[in-house]
């Protein structure tokens, strides 16, 4: 192809591409012409604007009815069903020679684990041992401590008090032979070393810290074996919330419980780490345990109703779908009328299982046909 043929060429390639765009962009006009995407726009921005001029077939359109009754209003909140914070025993000051199962529940006087060759047993007080306790020890708390453990195991047959005199002596001897001990090891003297503290008693070991040989540590860590209900719960709901009001736990196999929240707890409290603060969060407890003990430590839900005055009131109800965002921070419903749509505008109030509770709608009525998403 010569040089002039080549432009020819082009020349004529730059007309046709000139000519098609002239094509395209007419039938653009033409589409708009007829479409007129502009109203189209102006129907979805308009927030306060009537519907009854949009050309739109309320046929096609999904409704649901108004209705008017009292909004069964509730809070469900994902819970645990749970034991207390695990605590540690105090180390063991001796060799341990044998340790406790994860998960054994222990009682009042039962073998904690082993300490060189002598079994340490569990007794329970608001406080550790601290001395020695004989004859000659001064009166103190944990004297009577001492001696209401030993009456709870039958060692003991007068009233605890905090003087340790010969009937504590005779009982501790009674103690030293039930764990086996013979010969001088049977001398009536209480180390605070010989048994494992708790707060109270049954506990439930929850996790082996120690293996076997170690000493000057703690050999397991242990909890009540209460189970309680624990929900996180946002600032304002814990501001709502309060101990006394009625809830509901929903259990693993949906059987439910009736009952109270125990304590409503407003968080903020120091962690001791890093600056962090505790979150607020609604306790439940079971004083009986019966109907929780077989599912252990899971989650559940927990449902709380809704008091307020505003719960109980009779108002118009609508899906939670049927709400448009109007103008501003205000909001509408549309309403078919015969063929045409009417944008009311609405108050809302409480929400609950999908529907919305209206406190103002002028205009609209029970039974009225709203559009929904």
């Amino acid at each position: 192809m010569t040089r002039t043929e080549q432009r020819r060429f082009n020349t004529r390639r730059k007309i046709i591409a000139a000519i098609m765009t002239i094509i395209v962009i007419a039938g653009l006009i033409a589409t708009c012409v007829a479409t007129q995407p502009w109203n189209l726009i102006g129907h979805l921005t308009a927030g306060g604007q009537s519907s009854a001029s949009r050309n739109i077939d309320v046929t096609t359109l999904r409704t649901q009815p108004v209705t008017k009754g009292v909004l069964d209003a509730e809070t469900r909140l994902g819970a645990t069903l749970q034991y207390d914070k695990a605590s540690d025993f105090a180390s063991a000051t001796g060799t341990i020679t044998q340790l406790p199962v994860a998960g054994k529940q222990i009682n009042t006087g039962e073998q904690v684990y082993e300490m060189d060759g002598v079994p340490v047993p569990l007794f329970h007080g608001e406080r550790p041992f601290w001395r020695t306790l004989q004859t000659d020890v001064s009166d103190g708390p944990d004297v009577t401590q001492l001696e209401r453990n030993l009456a709870e195991l039958g060692f003991f047959g007068g009233e605890p008090d905090a003087h340790f005199d010969w009937l504590t002596r005779e009982a501790v001897r009674q103690w030293q032979r039930s764990l086996g001990l013979t010969g001088s090891a049977v001398d009536g003297v209480f180390q605070p070393s010989s048994v494992a503290v708790a707060p109270s008693a049954p506990i439930r070991i929850t996790q082996v810290k120690a293996k076997l040989g170690e000493s000057n540590v703690s050999p397991a860590s242990y909890t009540n074996v209460t189970l309680h209900v624990e929900a996180a719960l946002t600032a304002t709901q814990a501001a709502t919330f309060k101990a006394g009001d009625k809830a509901q736990v929903v259990l693993p196999d949906n059987t439910t419980i009736d009952t109270t929240l125990a304590a409503v707890d407003q968080g903020g409290q120091s962690t001791g780490t890093d600056g962090q603060v505790t979150s607020p969060s609604a306790r439940i407890d079971f004083p009986d345990q019966s109907k929780v003990a077989k599912f252990g430590p899971v989650s559940v839900n927990l449902v709380i109703p809704n008091t307020s005055k505003s719960a109980s009131a009779e108002t118009l109800i609508v899906p939670v779908t049927a709400i448009v965002a109007s103008a501003g921070t205000t909001y509408a419903v549309d309403v078919v009328r015969g063929d045409t749509l009417v944008r009311v505008p609405v108050e809302i109030g409480l929400v609950a299982n999908a529907q919305v509770q209206l406190t103002k709608a002028d205009g609209l009525q029970a039974g009225d046909k709203v559009v929904v998403s």
